[in-house]
């Protein structure tokens, strides 16, 4: 509810990405797994579970919502073959190799451990169908399989090993389960609605003494969509679970139209008045929606505040971007910097008041605002390289200066008035925004001001 402070989930990406969630265990206040990345590497992500020291909140993502119908991110059509889940992967034949395209171990070793449908969906190497949970028995047998998973996988870890039974009680339990979701894809709209709020209400009280959660998983055309808004303001708190967890594939909060993000605010507070609403794949704007409702947000460790429900296969590696706090977005170092001289950013001491104070940005830029430049460090990763990457140490500064930013920016949401917020970022529109090489990225600035004041 308003008046709490917001939480900031971490979630888990890889096991590349670990350092970042024990370092800051103390700071953040949970961390998300997915249950393919359990199975692809149970042990070692039950052991970074367990290191954490029951520090944060721990959420296991069940991800049932891959083995649904999903939108190819290329062509915009539904596709029911589930390809994006799979790899080409090299079987021996005779005495030479043959490739094959096959599901992912991860994700067959999912739809093993949670059965029917979704086993099925994997034989048949078809989507999951919406109609399936109709049947009222089946479905409560999936949920309840849903639900134990998750109250029980990472426990089992230590259990079912003699050398590790000692570790048994010190394994987090999971601060909410979630009930299985898939997406509501927008040519069957009405249908995928009415098969996850079967799920929802056929989880119910299946926590045990955890509270169950659900998982709204839905285009971003649906925000426009009064008839769905209603149901889910009429129908999830009847549910009776304890949470939802937003996630609108396409929704980035920087381009989202003022419509959009009015229609979303409009949701997470029909929601909140009843059950804890948390934004799955959010940013700052959904941390700020903590004034009307929102208990918190989750989000990767340099990225993750928008994520679409299918991602484009053979994108290369993105560069991390220096989160720039003022603005509340990422941004390439050579855009920021040149706006440095008029805004009288000249000394460490400039910076450190005017841009970020954070422990990373303070190691970093000491001597000179030139230091600076490290976040943006490129290299020719290999001497056959076409092109220059960031080099590995500034994405690393990158990841981690995000991190401290997004937790001083929950603390100090709290601490401020909605009066005081706005302004805030009023003022940054009038400083930061006015910058030629900066006035294209500020323009979301008066949006989230206007959808923040709105009566």
């Amino acid at each position: 509810m308003a008046g709490e402070r917001p939480l900031v989930i971490v979630r888990l990406g890889s096991h590349a990405e670990k350092d970042y969630v024990l370092k800051l265990a103390p700071f953040i206040d949970g961390v998300i797994v997915g249950a393919n990345l359990f199975e692809a590497t149970p042990g070692a992500t039950a052991s970074l579970l367990l290191r954490t020291g029951g520090k944060a909140r721990v959420y296991l993502d069940p991800m049932t919502y891959a083995f649904g119908a999903y939108e190819d991110p290329t062509t915009r059509r539904v596709r029911t073959d589930l390809d994006w889940i799979k790899s080409d992967q090299t079987r021996k034949e005779g005495r030479g190799k043959k490739t094959v395209r096959e599901f992912k171990r991860s994700y067959r070793l999912l739809a093993e451990a949670l059965g029917w449908p979704l086993s099925d969906a994997v034989s048949k190497s078809r989507a999951v169908n919406a109609d399936v949970f109709k049947d009222p028995l089946k479905t409560a047998t999936f949920c309840k399989r849903v639900i134990d998973y998750q109250l029980e996988r990472i426990s089992r870890e230590f259990t079912d090993e003699e050398e590790l039974k000692d570790f048994a009680d010190q394994v987090p339990e999971p601060s909410a389960v979630f009930a299985p979701y898939f997406y509501i894809e927008p040519s069957n709209t009405g249908a995928w609605l009415d098969a996850n709020l079967a799920l929802a209400r056929s989880s119910k009280g299946l926590g045990a003494d955890v509270p169950v959660h659900a998982v709204v998983c839905a285009d971003v055309a649906h925000l426009k969509d009064a008839a769905f808004s209603a149901r889910l303001l009429s129908e999830l708190p009847a549910a009776g679970i304890a949470g939802v967890w937003l996630w609108f594939s396409g929704f980035f909060e920087e381009a989202a139209s003022l419509e959009d993000l009015v229609a979303y605010r409009r949701l997470v507070v029909g929601l909140a008045n009843h059950v804890e609403v948390y934004a799955m794949h959010g940013g700052f704007l959904s941390l700020a929606l903590n004034k009307y409702g929102m208990r918190g947000v989750s989000h990767g460790v340099g990225y993750g505040e928008q994520k679409d429900v299918v991602p484009v296969i053979g994108q290369s590696t993105p560069t991390v971007r220096y989160y720039l706090p003022p603005l509340a977005r990422r941004l390439g170092v050579l855009e920021i910097e040149r706006s440095f001289g008029a805004l009288g950013v000249k000394t460490p001491k400039d910076f450190h008041e005017k841009v970020c104070g954070c422990a990373v940005c303070k190691g970093v830029v000491q001597g000179s605002i030139a230091q600076f430049a490290a976040f943006g460090e490129m290299h020719r990763s290999r001497a056959s390289a076409k092109r220059s990457a960031q080099t590995p140490a500034a994405a690393k500064r990158c990841r981690f200066h995000f991190l401290l930013s997004r937790i001083t920016e929950r603390d100090d949401l709290h601490k401020l008035s909605l009066g005081d917020l706005v302004k805030r970022l009023d003022d940054a529109r009038d400083t930061w925004g006015k910058q030629p090489t900066l006035s294209r990225f500020s323009e979301h600035l008066a949006r989230w001001s206007a959808v923040l004041t709105q009566k």
